[in-house]
């Protein structure tokens, strides 16, 4: 009896250890004091916020790297911290938690699109995709993100219906996304990786931000750039080539008599190259500082990389406490 009951628990302590690292993505366990709904705008002096698990800055961390200044957020509720502070629950790569509300500034959802499009690279573009919506209409939003919400009132583009894409933009997360404003159909933003036949020819990831578009058929279509290509017509210079007629420089080339130059030559004599080979004991002195700067700077890296999460503590902690439960219960048994 004795041991099942230390099993239960050891069973019981490993569900709540597991639990640590997983609650704060369900966003079941973290109630705001409100709900709401409208945008805000990363605006950091630390150059981007982070989103925590709860409204405390000495809470669990959700993000790797900083959300960069210029990205929207949805605030979809907001909760009082435990430094004093007004935090905004929203949700971030399909983590829900808190953001400070001193790294965000308002805007309205217009402006927050503008803002995310002015600072991801968005660009007017001209190309046509294909909807891909398995039998069904796909879903066209305010913006580019789901974030944005749907465009209230429509039931999105029919699945085969061909669109014209005027603005590309390329998503913090590295979706794809493309406003279409072609005639009789929704106007709004399409997921062009999800929902359309759209195809990203370009190995460079950021090929698509140099060419303006990189999908179906748009390289071709701005690709016309050829047509900026005449400058071979530039290539007339020929015609400036009647310089073979000044050519007559051949008179001004007694220069060969002052080619006595050749007396000059003893520059050979002056090439001590010596002086020059005493460079590659410099360079090997460089690269002996690179090599030093190399492996200090390797230490940096393992030195950062030995920051843990206090997640994995939190889980070592309850292992010990499983071990240790299951060695007492085991000499009681005794």
């Amino acid at each position: 009896m004795k041991r099942r009951l230390g099993t239960v628990l050891a069973i019981l302590l490993c569900i709540i250890v597991t639990a640590v690292s997983v609650y704060a993505d369900d966003g079941k366990s973290q109630n705001p004091d409100y709900a709401t709904d409208y945008y805000m705008i990363v605006q950091s002096a630390q150059g981007g916020a982070d989103i925590y698990d709860e409204a405390d800055p000495k809470g669990i961390k959700l993000n790797d790297g900083q959300i960069p200044n210029g990205t929207a957020i949805h605030v979809l509720g907001e909760k009082d911290g435990t430094d004093g502070k007004k935090w905004a629950y929203t949700q971030y790569h399909g983590m829900n938690g808190y953001i400070p509300m001193d790294d965000l500034d308002p805007a309205s959802r217009a402006d927050a699109v503008n803002e995310e499009y002015r600072t991801f690279g968005g660009k007017d573009v001209d190309f046509e995709v294909k909807i891909q919506g398995n039998g069904g209409n796909v879903p066209v939003y305010n913006g580019p993100g789901e974030k944005f919400d749907e465009v209230s009132g429509a039931d999105g583009i029919a699945d085969g219906t061909s669109v014209h894409i005027s603005q590309y933009m390329r998503g913090e997360d590295g979706t794809n996304w493309g406003k279409t404003d072609t005639d009789g159909v929704t106007q709004g933003w399409l997921n062009l990786d999800r929902d359309t036949d759209y195809v990203n020819e370009n190995v460079s990831a950021d090929a698509p931000e140099a060419t303006g578009t990189s999908g179906n058929v748009p390289v071709a279509a701005v690709t016309p750039t050829p047509e900026a290509t005449p400058t071979p017509k530039a290539t007339s210079t020929p015609e400036v080539t009647p310089t073979e007629k000044v050519t007559p420089t051949p008179e001004a080339t007694p220069t060969e008599e002052a080619t006595p130059t050749p007396e000059a030559t003893p520059t050979e004599e002056a090439t001590p190259t010596p002086e020059e080979t005493e460079t590659p004991a410099s360079t090997e002195d460089k690269e002996s500082d690179d090599k030093q700067s190399q492996k200090t700077s390797g230490k940096n890296v393992k030195a950062d990389s030995g920051m843990k999460n206090p997640v994995i503590w939190i889980s070592g902690i309850g292992i010990i406490v499983i071990i240790i439960l299951l060695i007492y219960f085991l000499k009681k048994k005794k």
